[in-house]
């Protein structure tokens, strides 16, 4: 295994501006399997399933990637493009808490720089294909190809530039089965079918799209990321692991057209077309960030629990207000419904949304309040001198957080299994503290039944989602390796010191 070329800084243009970059002759393959669970991979790859992949790690080295994802997936791909702790970029999710508003504040990349733009100025030609939460830069050489096929959407629209590639991508590829903008949680057998085939047969396209696109701009960095694998291993888990019991209740439903297995050998093949067109002495990467496991939704048992023990307090008129507004949202009829979704862009209508996003608290009452998530449990502390509204002294801060997190791990199932797998306290920062004060993450059991909270039984959310995020991750690297443990914020180093090869 070799030492890390690029060093231990982990300023994201560092390596960028070493002129051996800006004259080397080495290409980069960068792939990212997004969410990829890497225990799947390795048991694949066992069984021969993934030869592509098994290929390359025979011939170069498969590292375990650390990242922030303990905090929330959010975190991941803002901390590799970046080249920065979650601390520091403050990202865990689309809708992120905001102390001087008191309020949600939807996801602005903008505010973001990614590591290839200095390299673009550089003179480095980059080519980029659908990288999570990155901003579109304009690259002057190459290609930038966002949200054309997104797990989960930023802006709503496809970011295709400079134009030829817009021209191609649109007029010979079309759009990306993920690209309609109505698409739905599949809630039912036929439609995760209809998802599964979506799934495998966006992979294939993306691999006609990368290949297409890095033949015409010939880029000395080009990073494709599939997605697809993210989206199928939310709501395809089952099919890897019938047996257990968390998925009692859908074990007989229809099997979809294809299963998880599939989409990975899927990828697999895509993998080795994008390898087998690169140029000779292309160094190849292959990674992800964080993984999945077995999940069915959410639990939704910290709000009641703060509630109940007299820390979170709701402004009932405003609540109520809201609460209106909600429900004539729900009888405008569905055409106008889909009018509105098609036409008005996705950043203007999660403005708009964002107060039926989370209760009206009480400020003046309220000490710690939960900001809403798509897998683990988040806390607030309202802190004073941090919150605009703060009402928690600092010097009460840790004791606060003990007590929730004890009431927290008292929670148990309907079985008597506790429901928190863990309780994690985010390192605090210097600045504002963008992430939550604490983050619950769940035992399976907590999703198999119901859990009391103040004698009253709450059920998970979302139980079509039938996987969910681990935290692991992997790279497999090329000629040369890596170390044995890589973190997300340092991958960007590996990629720019192997241009210089």
């Amino acid at each position: 295994m070799s030492e890390n070329p690029a060093g231990a800084s982990h300023d994201p243009a560092g390596a960028s501006h070493d002129p051996a970059v800006r004259g080397g002759t080495g290409r980069v393959l960068a792939i990212g399997l997004d969410a990829a669970e890497p225990t799947l991979l390795e048991r694949m790859i066992a069984d021969g399933e993934l030869p592509t992949l098994a290929k390359l790690v025979a011939g170069g080295s498969w590292s375990r990637v650390t990242s922030p994802a303990a905090f929330g997936s959010g975190t991941v791909w803002p901390t590799f493009f970046t080249g920065t702790d979650a601390g520091v970029h403050g990202q865990y999710t689309h809708w992120g808490w905001d102390p001087a508003t008191m309020s949600l504040q939807y996801y602005d990349a903008s505010r973001y720089t990614p590591f290839w733009k200095q390299l673009d100025a550089d003179g480095v030609a980059v080519g980029v294909i659908d990288v999570p939460f990155a901003p579109h830069i304009g690259v002057q050489k190459g290609f930038e190809v966002l949200e054309w096929g997104a797990h989960a959407w930023v802006d709503g629209r496809a970011h295709l530039s400079p134009a030829a590639v817009h021209d191609t991508v649109t007029k010979e590829f079309g759009q990306h089965p993920f690209s309609h903008p109505l698409s739905e949680v599949p809630t039912d057998p036929v439609a995760l079918s209809k998802q599964s085939v979506e799934c495998v047969d966006g992979a294939h396209l993306r691999g006609d799209v990368a290949l297409r696109l890095i033949a015409d701009t010939r880029p000395d960095l080009a990073i494709v990321i599939f997605p697809e694998v993210h989206h199928g291993g939310h709501f395809l888990w089952q099919t890897v692991a019938p047996e257990l019991r968390l998925y009692d209740d859908i074990r007989s439903d229809p099997q979809p057209v294809n299963d998880l297995a599939e989409l990975h050998r899927e990828l697999d093949r895509q993998v080795a077309r994008l390898v087998e067109a690169a140029e000779p002495g292309t160094t190849v990467f292959v990674f992800g960030l964080h993984g999945m496991e077995p999940g069915r939704g959410v639990p939704s048992v910290l709000e009641p629990m703060l509630e109940g023990m007299g820390l979170a307090f709701i402004a009932e008129n405003l609540d109520r207000r809201r609460s209106l507004v909600a429900e004539l949202k729900r009888r405008v009829p569905e055409p106008l419904r889909n009018l509105y979704r098609s036409t008005v862009p996705l950043p203007m209508r999660s403005k708009w949304g964002k107060a039926q996003r989370m209760p009206a608290y009480d400020w003046s009452r309220t000490q710690a309040f939960c900001i809403p998530t798509d897998q683990y449990g988040w806390i607030r502390v309202n802190l004073a001198g941090r919150e605009a509204q703060g009402i928690v002294a600092p010097a009460d801060y840790d004791g606060l957080l003990d007590r929730i997190e004890a009431e927290i791990r008292s929670l148990t199932t309907a079985d008597g299994g506790p429901v928190a797998l863990d309780v994690i306290r985010p390192p605090r920062s210097a600045g504002q503290d963008p992430l939550p004060d604490l983050v619950v993450h769940w035992t399976q059991g907590s999703f198999e039944g119901p859990v009391k909270v103040n004698n009253v039984a709450t059920m998970p959310t979302r139980p079509e989602e039938t996987g969910q995020h681990s935290t692991n991750g992997f790279l497999i690297a090329g000629a040369g390796g890596a170390p044995a443990t890589v973190e997300a914020k340092d991958i960007h180093q590996l990629l720019t010191a192997a241009l210089r090869t």
